[in-house]
Formats: C-alpha cells, sequence, structure tokens
C-alpha cells in the first residue's frame, strides 16, 4: 500500500491504480472506527463500538443542544448558528449508515477497475490514471482541511467569550457542579467529537465526486482508445476486430460500476439535497442579519461546506455526461472504412449503446448535476428573499431589540 504522501505527490516506483483514490477515504473510515479492520479484537470492536455510537448519537447532542440553546438566549445569531449545525446533522448518520450498509458495491468495483488499468500500459493511459490518483488525493485534502477549518474559526472566538463552539449536549459532561471543570471538560470533548463529525461528514461527501472522477478518467480513456481503432496499419482485420470488442468490454464495464456506484450515491444526496436548502436559507438569514463580525466568518466558512457537500458530486457528474457525448462522436469519426464488414456490425451496435449517457439520479426524483445544484441554491435563496419580504426576519430582530 503506498502511503499518503506519496499518493499526494504522485511519488513511488510501482504504476499508479484506480483503486488507490479510494485508498485515502477508506483509511480514514478506519481511523474514525466506523469500518472494522482485520483481524478483529477486542480494542478494534471498542473502537468500532464507539465510532457508531458517535453517529446515532449526533442528532440527539445537537437538537438538544439547539432546545437549551433556544432557552438560555435570546441572540439569534447564536440560535440560528445552532439550528443550521443541527439541520446538517440529522442527515450525517443515515448517509454514513447507508455508506456501511452498501460497502461491497463500492467494493465491488474495485476488481473491474482493476482490470481497467490493465488494458492501459502505454504512457498517456498510465499518466491518466496516476493523475487521477493525485488529483483525487489533493481534492481529500482540500476538502477536508475546509470542513475543518469551520470549526476551527469558531474556538477562538469561544474561548474569548468563554462560551462553547457550538453548545452541543454532553449529559454527563454537563452535570459537573464546578463550573470551570465543567466548562473546560465540555470544550474539550465537544472539539474531539465535532473534528470527529467533521472528519466523517466529509467522507460521506467526497466518496461520490471520487468515485465520478475514477468513471471519468476511464471514459476519457476509452473515447481516446476508440478514435484510433483501424489506424494502425500493422494490425490485421483480425487484431482491429479484437480491439474493437474489447473497447465494448470496456464501455459495458463502466456502465456495470456507475450501476453499482449510481445505486448508493442516489441515497446520499438525496438525503443531502433535502438537507441543503433548508440549511443554506438559515445561514443567509443568518449571514445578512442577525451575525456579528465574528460569527459572520463562521457562518461564511459553513456557508461554503455546504455548498461543497452538493456541488462537487454534482460537478463531476456533469462533466461525466460530456465525457459520455464525447464517446459516439469517437466511434462514428474511426476509420471505420478501413475495417471489415464484421467489425463495422459491431461499431452500428456499439454505436447505438454508446448513445446512453452515463448518469446519475437521487432516489429518481432529482438528477445528479450542475442544474440540480443551481435548483437547489435559487430555492434557498428564493426562501430567503420571501421571508426578508415579508418581514419576518426585521420582526424578530426589532423584537429582541
Amino acid at each position: 500500500m503506498r502511503s499518503f504522501r506519496d499518493l499526494y505527490y504522485g511519488r513511488g516506483g510501482e504504476e499508479f491504480e484506480t483503486n488507490e483514490s479510494f485508498q485515502m477515504i477508506s483509511s480514514t473510515w478506519a481511523i474514525l472506527g466506523i469500518k472494522s479492520l482485520k483481524p478483529y479484537g477486542f480494542i478494534r470492536t471498542l473502537h468500532v463500538a464507539f465510532g457508531y455510537i458517535g453517529l446515532v448519537m449526533c442528532p440527539v447532542v445537537f437538537v438538544v443542544g439547539f432546545i437549551q440553546v433556544t432557552k438560555q438566549t435570546s441572540s439569534m445569531t447564536v440560535i440560528l448558528t445552532a439550528l443550521q449545525v443541527s439541520l446538517n446533522s440529522l442527515g450525517l448518520p443515515v448517509k454514513a449508515f447507508v455508506r456501511v450498509i452498501y460497502l461491497d458495491r463500492l467494493r465491488s468495483v474495485e476488481p473491474i477497475f482493476k482490470g481497467l488499468d490493465e488494458r492501459y500500459q502505454n504512457p498517456q493511459g498510465r499518466f491518466a490514471i496516476r493523475d487521477n490518483v493525485i488529483q483525487s488525493a489533493h481534492l481529500f485534502v482540500t476538502l477536508l482541511a475546509l470542513y475543518l477549518a469551520h470549526c476551527t474559526v469558531s474556538l477562538p472566538t469561544s474561548l474569548y467569550m468563554h462560551t462553547q463552539p457550538l453548545n452541543i449536549w454532553l449529559p454527563l459532561v454537563d452535570w459537573i457542579p464546578h463550573p470551570t471543570i465543567q466548562f473546560w471538560s465540555h470544550f474539550v470533548i465537544e472539539v474531539v467529537y465535532v473534528y470527529f463529525l467533521l472528519m466523517a461528514q466529509c467522507m460521506n461527501d467526497i466518496y461520490p465526486a471520487v468515485y465520478i472522477k475514477a468513471i471519468r478518467t476511464h471514459i476519457s480513456l476509452l473515447v481516446d482508445r476508440v478514435s484510433r481503432l483501424g489506424e494502425n496499419p500493422e494490425l490485421t482485420d483480425e487484431d482491429n476486430y479484437h480491439e474493437l470488442i474489447d473497447c465494448v468490454r470496456s464501455h459495458q464495464e463502466l456502465l456495470q460500476i456507475s450501476s453499482a456506484v449510481g445505486s448508493v450515491v442516489s441515497i446520499t444526496l438525496f438525503i443531502q439535497f433535502l438537507v441543503a436548502a433548508t440549511v443554506l436559507c438559515v445561514c443567509m438569514l443568518n449571514l445578512f442579519l442577525f451575525a456579528d463580525a465574528s460569527h459572520r466568518a463562521q457562518t461564511i466558512v459553513y456557508y461554503l461546506c455546504v455548498l461543497m457537500q452538493t456541488s462537487l458530486p454534482c460537478f463531476y457528474a456533469s462533466m461525466l455526461e460530456m465525457d459520455c457525448a464525447k464517446l459516439p462522436d469517437a466511434i462514428f469519426h474511426c476509420n471505420w472504412w478501413k475495417m471489415n464488414k464484421r467489425s463495422r456490425s459491431v461499431l452500428i451496435y456499439f454505436l447505438h449503446r454508446a448513445q446512453k449517457e452515463i448518469s446519475f439520479v437521487a432516489l429518481k426524483f432529482f438528477q445528479i448535476n450542475v442544474g440540480t445544484f443551481l435548483s437547489i441554491a435559487k430555492f434557498s435563496f428564493s426562501l430567503y428573499t420571501f421571508m426578508n419580504q415579508m418581514g419576518l426576519g426585521q420582526n424578530i430582530k426589532n423584537q429582541l431589540e
């Protein structure tokens, strides 16, 4: 197994494989205790138990914490900050459990990717696979840093104001009678727990983009391979026929991968689409009407994280649709006139099959692409505009003042 640093910088003597782009996500899930490691033992079982307990308790501690905040303070900035986090926490355990339940489907594509990698031994193909792994590592680091920045930005403000970052509910800690011990115990445990949840949330949101990106890489390689059919004068008609059959087989395997990945991605993104519009609306309401300078920075970072949760998979899904549209053109413009009748018959079949683009649908309700992402963002802005024009936010602000 290649180290993370080698994956990030593209180092190592061995050739890169597409499955290495999933290695960082799988390792992080193992660190969080959501994915068990072999051999099983008491310590690892306890580690997994704590991981699942942390996920199950996530909505409870945030919702109860939000209720406590509304009773203890009249600041709408603090209330809305707690509300936007609580709403997003509702989907976290569901998405995590869906991914764990359907983990075998994601693992089933790894042998197929391995077989596809073996078809590209030329320098151009190996470079494209290596580039995909490196870009996936960069995407992993960037997204994880952005997610963790949300909690990190709130720490100085919380320490300065002597408050908890997200005001979650920790029953055993909150019952400590000594105020100083209770505050610092709650602060440390909350920060550690929130970092755990942010890492789990990041893994839930990044895996669709990484898998779709891997499919894009192989679609692009297939398009380039198909466009060169019949150009090599050293190949016989039989060689060209076998090369064409192998291209058809590669396309069928990519469709199989897309079906397996799409069955998992569609559920998790459907949940995220439902949560995102409401959370974005609360963020904008807090940002433009109630938040002060310190909470405004925290809200902006959180707003970007919520956008990132849906924008990345939607972007890569749209790019995949565009890449798939190039395949029929590559088939039509290859040197088919230099092939025999049997190869041309297969080309017609292949052209017909290639008309169906690879796309993903969130539980048959929402098409996963940039258009849906923009619709979600537009809906949240429209909802905020409606509330603002009705004067709901300003009325609340005047009553508090």
